[in-house]
């Protein structure tokens, strides 16, 4: 089931890739393509425990926020994982109301809400083509760290999914 997951979300942030974010460049900016599929982006002075949130109410377009006081690639994935849970919902017919929070128990593995949002993010943030082309060029994973504008943890993660980082 995790596999079904992964692999939705990865064709969900390819897609939104080609109609969002259509000059392929690097790094992806998740602000810009959140505001361009309708969504409020804030950043706002949130607790500790609360790295964003995806805020939706009946009638009202829906808001991501973002922890302001968070280094700016955390901001960068937690835009992206927030988007990931608005896109999932996004194919709903009916009017929803939710708020999502982005906490330290969102990379545990355990929610499928919470897996479909991060590996989203992690295709969106850096997509399969240009992590392949940029390792093939010889650039390591701080290179690609650097490069992606995400934090070394995240950039291992995606490198060790597509099998290219023991």
């Amino acid at each position: 089931m995790t596999s079904q997951i992964k692999n939705e979300a990865a064709e969900e942030a390819a897609r939104l890739l080609a109609t969002a974010w259509p000059f392929g460049s690097i790094p992806v900016e998740p602000v810009t393509i959140a505001r361009a599929a309708g969504l409020r982006v804030v950043y706002a002075p949130l607790d500790a425990d609360t790295l964003g949130a995806l805020i939706k109410s009946v009638g009202q377009e829906p808001t991501i926020m973002i922890n302001e006081s968070d280094p700016d690639n955390r901001k960068r994935f937690t835009c992206a994982h927030e988007l990931g849970h608005w896109v999932r919902r996004s194919d709903e017919s009916e009017e929803y109301s939710t708020v999502d929070l982005r906490g330290p128990l969102a990379a545990t593995g355990d929610d499928p809400e919470e897996v479909f949002a991060n590996e989203f993010a992690a295709c969106l943030l850096m997509p399969e083509p240009a992590v392949r082309s940029l390792r093939a060029d010889g650039l390591n994973d701080i290179q690609l760290t650097i490069q992606f504008q995400v934090s070394r943890e995240a950039m291992q993660f995606r490198l060790k999914n597509l099998g290219l980082m023991e």
